[in-house]
Protein backbone atom coordinates (compact mmCIF):
# COMPACT_ATOMS: atom_id res chain seq x y z
CA UNK A 1 0.00 0.00 0.00
CA UNK A 2 3.21 2.53 0.38
CA UNK A 3 3.28 2.22 -3.17
CA UNK A 4 0.11 3.73 -4.08
CA UNK A 5 -0.18 5.79 -1.08
CA UNK A 6 3.24 7.61 -2.36
CA UNK A 7 1.80 8.04 -5.88
CA UNK A 8 -1.49 9.67 -4.70
CA UNK A 9 0.00 11.90 -2.50
CA UNK A 10 2.68 12.91 -5.41
CA UNK A 11 -0.19 13.82 -7.36
CA UNK A 12 -1.65 16.13 -4.70
CA UNK A 13 1.77 17.49 -4.64
CA UNK A 14 1.87 18.05 -8.58
CA UNK A 15 -1.97 19.55 -8.68
CA UNK A 16 -0.67 22.27 -5.77
CA UNK A 17 2.01 23.12 -7.59
CA UNK A 18 -0.14 24.00 -10.53
CA UNK A 19 -2.75 25.90 -8.70
CA UNK A 20 -0.24 28.09 -7.33
CA UNK A 21 1.05 28.65 -10.86
CA UNK A 22 0.72 32.08 -12.37
CA UNK A 23 0.94 31.69 -15.67
CA UNK A 24 -2.40 30.69 -16.65
CA UNK A 25 -4.87 32.15 -18.27
CA UNK A 26 -8.44 34.20 -17.61
CA UNK A 27 -10.35 30.72 -19.12
CA UNK A 28 -8.54 28.57 -16.57
CA UNK A 29 -8.98 30.92 -13.61
CA UNK A 30 -12.67 30.26 -14.04
CA UNK A 31 -12.60 27.12 -14.31
CA UNK A 32 -11.09 26.66 -10.97
CA UNK A 33 -13.39 26.12 -7.34
CA UNK A 34 -14.79 23.49 -5.34
CA UNK A 35 -17.74 21.39 -5.46
CA UNK A 36 -20.10 19.29 -3.41
CA UNK A 37 -22.62 16.54 -3.42
CA UNK A 38 -24.21 13.39 -2.51
CA UNK A 39 -24.96 9.80 -4.52
CA UNK A 40 -27.16 6.97 -3.58
CA UNK A 41 -26.81 3.54 -5.33
CA UNK A 42 -26.76 -0.21 -5.25
CA UNK A 43 -23.60 -1.42 -3.23
CA UNK A 44 -22.25 -4.88 -3.34
CA UNK A 45 -19.54 -6.81 -0.82
CA UNK A 46 -18.05 -9.05 -3.23
CA UNK A 47 -17.21 -12.81 -1.19
CA UNK A 48 -18.94 -11.91 1.88
CA UNK A 49 -21.37 -14.86 1.92
CA UNK A 50 -18.51 -16.96 1.43
CA UNK A 51 -16.96 -15.83 3.99
CA UNK A 52 -19.90 -15.98 6.49
CA UNK A 53 -20.32 -19.69 5.11
CA UNK A 54 -16.73 -20.74 5.96
CA UNK A 55 -16.39 -19.00 9.28
CA UNK A 56 -20.24 -21.19 10.58
CA UNK A 57 -18.56 -23.96 8.94
CA UNK A 58 -15.20 -24.09 11.52
CA UNK A 59 -17.48 -24.04 13.60
CA UNK A 60 -19.79 -26.86 12.81
CA UNK A 61 -22.70 -24.54 11.90
CA UNK A 62 -24.74 -23.88 8.32
CA UNK A 63 -25.32 -21.06 6.44
CA UNK A 64 -29.46 -20.93 5.71
CA UNK A 65 -29.33 -17.46 3.56
CA UNK A 66 -27.32 -14.55 2.72
CA UNK A 67 -27.40 -11.13 0.73
CA UNK A 68 -24.47 -9.07 -0.45
CA UNK A 69 -26.54 -6.67 -1.92
CA UNK A 70 -27.85 -3.27 0.07
CA UNK A 71 -28.33 0.45 -0.91
CA UNK A 72 -25.38 2.20 0.00
CA UNK A 73 -24.75 6.53 -0.29
CA UNK A 74 -21.62 9.04 -0.29
CA UNK A 75 -21.08 11.81 0.51
CA UNK A 76 -18.16 14.20 -1.14
CA UNK A 77 -16.19 17.26 -2.11
CA UNK A 78 -13.29 18.18 -4.45
CA UNK A 79 -10.99 20.89 -5.94
CA UNK A 80 -11.37 21.89 -9.73
CA UNK A 81 -8.15 22.32 -10.08
CA UNK A 82 -8.87 22.58 -14.26
CA UNK A 83 -10.90 21.52 -16.35
CA UNK A 84 -8.97 18.09 -16.54
CA UNK A 85 -8.52 17.67 -12.83
CA UNK A 86 -9.90 17.64 -10.02
CA UNK A 87 -8.62 16.30 -6.20
CA UNK A 88 -11.62 14.78 -4.50
CA UNK A 89 -12.42 13.98 -0.70
CA UNK A 90 -15.47 11.30 -0.40
CA UNK A 91 -17.04 9.23 2.90
CA UNK A 92 -18.86 6.13 1.45
CA UNK A 93 -21.59 4.21 3.52
CA UNK A 94 -21.49 0.83 1.56
CA UNK A 95 -24.54 -0.37 3.17
CA UNK A 96 -24.92 -3.83 4.68
CA UNK A 97 -24.71 -7.42 4.03
CA UNK A 98 -27.05 -9.83 6.09
CA UNK A 99 -27.43 -13.17 6.95
CA UNK A 100 -28.92 -16.22 8.59
CA UNK A 101 -27.79 -19.59 9.68
CA UNK A 102 -27.34 -22.08 12.89
CA UNK A 103 -24.99 -21.99 15.33
CA UNK A 104 -24.97 -25.50 17.59
CA UNK A 105 -28.52 -25.68 16.42
CA UNK A 106 -29.21 -22.10 17.92
CA UNK A 107 -30.97 -19.81 15.04
CA UNK A 108 -28.22 -16.67 14.56
CA UNK A 109 -27.84 -13.82 12.56
CA UNK A 110 -24.71 -12.61 10.99
CA UNK A 111 -24.77 -8.84 9.39
CA UNK A 112 -21.48 -6.81 7.45
CA UNK A 113 -20.87 -3.08 7.58
CA UNK A 114 -18.52 -0.80 5.86
CA UNK A 115 -17.42 2.76 5.82
CA UNK A 116 -15.02 4.61 4.49
CA UNK A 117 -12.86 8.17 4.15
CA UNK A 118 -11.31 8.24 0.73
CA UNK A 119 -8.87 11.47 -0.82
CA UNK A 120 -8.49 10.67 -4.24
CA UNK A 121 -7.00 12.25 -8.07
CA UNK A 122 -9.82 12.74 -10.73
CA UNK A 123 -8.85 12.48 -14.50
CA UNK A 124 -11.68 14.51 -16.58
CA UNK A 125 -12.50 14.30 -20.35
CA UNK A 126 -15.01 16.85 -21.52
CA UNK A 127 -16.81 15.58 -24.68
CA UNK A 128 -18.88 18.12 -25.02
CA UNK A 129 -20.34 21.37 -23.07
CA UNK A 130 -23.02 19.12 -21.57
CA UNK A 131 -21.26 15.79 -21.02
CA UNK A 132 -17.95 14.76 -19.67
CA UNK A 133 -16.32 11.19 -18.63
CA UNK A 134 -13.98 10.84 -15.90
CA UNK A 135 -11.79 8.26 -13.88
CA UNK A 136 -10.36 8.46 -10.15
CA UNK A 137 -7.68 6.79 -8.45
CA UNK A 138 -6.91 7.25 -4.57
CA UNK A 139 -6.72 5.99 -1.36
CA UNK A 140 -9.35 5.05 1.32
CA UNK A 141 -9.64 4.48 4.89
CA UNK A 142 -12.23 1.60 5.19
CA UNK A 143 -14.02 0.06 8.68
CA UNK A 144 -15.25 -3.30 8.53
CA UNK A 145 -17.65 -4.45 11.16
CA UNK A 146 -19.09 -7.72 11.61
CA UNK A 147 -21.78 -8.78 14.32
CA UNK A 148 -22.91 -12.22 15.12
CA UNK A 149 -26.34 -12.41 17.36
CA UNK A 150 -28.48 -15.33 18.49
CA UNK A 151 -29.83 -16.85 21.52
CA UNK A 152 -29.85 -13.98 23.61
CA UNK A 153 -25.91 -12.97 23.32
CA UNK A 154 -24.24 -10.63 20.46
CA UNK A 155 -20.53 -10.39 19.53
CA UNK A 156 -18.60 -8.15 17.44
CA UNK A 157 -15.58 -7.63 15.59
CA UNK A 158 -14.02 -4.72 13.67
CA UNK A 159 -11.05 -4.60 11.33
CA UNK A 160 -9.50 -1.16 9.52
CA UNK A 161 -7.70 -1.06 5.94
CA UNK A 162 -6.10 1.74 4.09
CA UNK A 163 -6.87 0.41 0.28
CA UNK A 164 -6.71 1.47 -3.34
CA UNK A 165 -10.13 2.90 -4.99
CA UNK A 166 -10.81 3.20 -8.21
CA UNK A 167 -13.35 4.59 -9.83
CA UNK A 168 -15.50 5.65 -13.48
CA UNK A 169 -18.47 7.21 -14.77
CA UNK A 170 -20.04 10.86 -16.51
CA UNK A 171 -20.94 13.75 -15.79
CA UNK A 172 -24.03 15.82 -17.42
CA UNK A 173 -24.35 19.87 -16.67
CA UNK A 174 -27.75 20.67 -15.66
CA UNK A 175 -26.37 24.17 -15.42
CA UNK A 176 -23.72 25.83 -14.82
CA UNK A 177 -23.27 25.12 -11.09
CA UNK A 178 -25.78 21.81 -11.23
CA UNK A 179 -24.46 18.49 -12.72
CA UNK A 180 -25.98 15.07 -12.53
CA UNK A 181 -23.38 12.38 -11.86
CA UNK A 182 -23.26 8.04 -12.87
CA UNK A 183 -20.57 6.28 -10.96
CA UNK A 184 -19.21 2.81 -10.54
CA UNK A 185 -16.25 2.57 -7.43
CA UNK A 186 -14.77 -0.30 -6.09
CA UNK A 187 -12.58 -0.47 -2.85
CA UNK A 188 -9.88 -2.79 -4.24
CA UNK A 189 -8.62 -4.80 -1.39
CA UNK A 190 -12.11 -5.07 0.38
CA UNK A 191 -13.98 -5.97 -2.63
CA UNK A 192 -16.87 -3.71 -2.07
CA UNK A 193 -18.43 -2.01 -5.38
CA UNK A 194 -21.15 0.94 -5.55
CA UNK A 195 -23.01 1.99 -8.60
CA UNK A 196 -24.89 5.43 -7.97
CA UNK A 197 -26.30 8.76 -9.38
CA UNK A 198 -26.61 11.33 -7.58
CA UNK A 199 -26.16 15.64 -7.98
CA UNK A 200 -23.45 17.70 -7.35
CA UNK A 201 -23.03 21.87 -6.77
CA UNK A 202 -20.04 23.71 -8.22
CA UNK A 203 -18.86 26.82 -6.40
Amino acid sequence: MKGIRGTVIAGLVGATALAASPAVNAQAVAEKGGYVGGAFGQSKMNGACDDFRSGFGAFGGTLSSCDETDTGFKLYGGIRVNKNFNVEFSYINWGEVSSTGTLAGTPVTATGEATSFGVAAMGILPLNERFSLFGKAGILMTDLKVTIAGGGISSSGTDDTTELHIGVGGLFNVTDRWQVRAEWERGQDSKLDLLSIGVQYRF
